[in-house]
């Protein structure tokens, strides 16, 4: 009996030691599972945080090359800042990125950050790069008459787009203009836009019609309202109230204003920034790239504007030039007849020059070639030709064959109040007209007046075509124009009639590195 009690204790101390055992090799099989569920999780996360530095490192490219591709259209100004912008637009979860570009010392500095998830890469890319000077520009026009365009201007052959400067008047565009512009008033449009460039203005935009199309960035420093009925397909930042259409628009990239905004149903595929003191009515509008409302918005800076650069013709600014002065009396060679009346045989003694030539024609009420003769001159040398006011209807000039440099030509109405830091186009004195006109590629003219330049649009069947810069005290514009920028300007105008918003020419690629991840501000 009492063996068979003390087997049953054994039975019963067995029955307790396989629990144990059940409960460590529980133990081991939950630590077990912990850590290959730690392992899973690291490598998922892992495997998300390589995806989103790939993206972010693709989005960074993005941003650079954008940034290239603009500063070589000439759509980008240096300095310039670009931000949040999506890789694909279409998809609110698209990687971004952003830009800033730093110019000077013969160099430009792309610094690009793409954003992805929890990746961000921020890569610095540095060109050559040739500034054009400021404050001068391809086409500059004064006064404060309103400058329009109402025709197409074309250019050729030039590799970059035009600067137009209109330091002190509202600027209206109703063609196509391959430029940036800087403007001392407001920039409008009246239907049939597109500019291709960058904007800057001291006054507000008001963009009238659905059609019209600003293809670069624009940045308004007035305190009005600015009206947008049209496409933006840069950034627009304002100083003032902004309304936007119903047409159904775009914004390409950013919005930001000190002022309230009315969004009607135009798409913003960048941020909206304004103040969060403002109104915002968003109607039928988005900001794909999202809402901010910080306390305080700084406007866009004004645009520094150039003064007019008074020139009075001194013969001691043209050292080595010969002088040919014309008297207004008689009809024989070296008088103004000889020149504007038929068959304008004085024209076609141009060409017979071989050693740089002033021609003084002050004398004659004007200089003209509207006189039939359709003068055609293959120049050899460099030329000024000097009057109160030109009609270069149907002249042609190029250069002759075999020279060994590119002959300039300036036509020149001298400004005879210098000192009062205006343009002053005085009694007796008219327009340079420019109707049927052209100059070569093959040489490089300068208009200066402190009146008009008066583009005609065109005669004899002839559209008007011109290799260099125009600087005017006003413009007037009929239309067929091709205007090819070639810098040029008279003496002590240092920016040398080339130049404008901070354009420049980008070169090669001097380094790339990757750096770490910072913001663009």
């Amino acid at each position: 009996m009492l063996v068979k009690l003390s087997a049953r204790r054994v039975a019963l101390g067995d029955r307790g030691s396989s629990l144990v055992s059940v409960l460590v090799i529980m133990l081991v099989l939950s630590i077990g599972g912990l850590a290959l569920a730690a392992i899973v999780t690291n490598t998922t996360s892992v495997l998300s945080d390589s995806r989103s530095t790939a993206q972010a490192r693709s989005a960074a490219d993005a941003g650079l090359a954008d940034a290239v591709t603009a500063l070589r259209r000439g759509t980008l100004a240096c300095p310039g800042v670009v931000k949040d912008v999506k890789v694909d637009a279409a998809d609110a979860s698209s990687p971004t990125y952003s830009y800033k570009v730093a110019c000077g010392a013969g160099i430009a500095t792309i610094t690009a950050t793409g954003t992805a998830g929890s990746g961000m890469t921020t890569t610095q890319a540095i060109y050559a790069y040739t500034e054009t000077p400021a404050g001068a520009g391809d086409m500059v026009f004064f006064g404060t008459a309103e400058v329009k365009f109402t025709e197409e201007v074309k250019t050729a052959g030039m590799g970059r787009l035009l600067d137009i400067i209109v330091p002190q008047a509202t600027f209206t565009c109703q063609s196509f203009i391959p430029a940036n512009f800087t403007i001392g008033g407001d920039i409008k449009t009246s239907g049939g836009c597109t500019i291709k460039g960058n904007v800057r203005a001291t006054g507000v935009l008001n963009v009238c019609c659905a059609a019209d199309i600003f293809e670069g960035d624009v940045a308004t420093s007035g305190t009005g309202t600015g009206r947008v009925e049209g496409t933006i397909l840069g950034n627009l930042h304002a100083n003032g109230a902004l309304n936007f259409g119903w047409g159904n628009k775009r914004v390409g990239k950013s919005v930001t204003t000190t002022g309230n905004v009315g969004l009607g149903n135009v798409r913003i595929d960048g941020t909206l920034t304004l103040p969060a003191s403002r109104t915002l009515t968003m109607n039928s509008g988005a900001a794909a790239g999202g809402i901010s409302r910080p306390p305080s918005v700084s406007g866009p800076t004004p645009p520094t504007l150039p003064p007019w650069f008074e020139y009075k013709y001194k013969a001691s600014d043209w050292p080595g030039f010969s002088v040919v002065t014309l008297v207004n009396s008689g009809s024989g060679p070296g008088t103004c007849s000889y020149f504007n009346s038929s068959p304008g045989t004085g024209w076609t003694t141009l060409p017979s020059y071989t050693g740089a030539t002033i021609l003084d024609a002050r004398a004659c009420s004007t200089l003209s070639s509207n006189n039939g003769s359709n003068p055609n001159l293959a120049i050899r040398t460099n030329l000024v030709i000097l009057a109160k006011g030109m009609d270069l209807t149907t002249l042609t000039m190029k250069a002759a064959s075999g020279l060994t440099s590119k002959p300039k030509v300036w036509f020149i109405t001298e400004d005879v109040t210098p000192g009062d830091t205006k343009p002053t186009c005085g009694s007796g004195y008219s327009p340079i007209i420019i109707n049927g006109t052209v100059t070569d590629t093959s040489i490089t003219a300068m208009a200066y007046t402190p009146c008009k330049i008066d583009v005609g649009g065109g005669a004899g069947g002839i559209d008007d075509a011109w290799n260099g810069a125009f600087y005017g005290g006003g413009w007037n514009y009929g239309g067929g124009l091709t205007f090819t920028a070639d810098p040029i300007g008279v003496p002590g105008m240092t920016s040398g009639g080339a130049g404008g918003s901070g354009s420049g020419t980008l070169g090669t690629l001097v380094s790339q590195r990757d750096i770490p991840p910072q913001v663009i501000s």
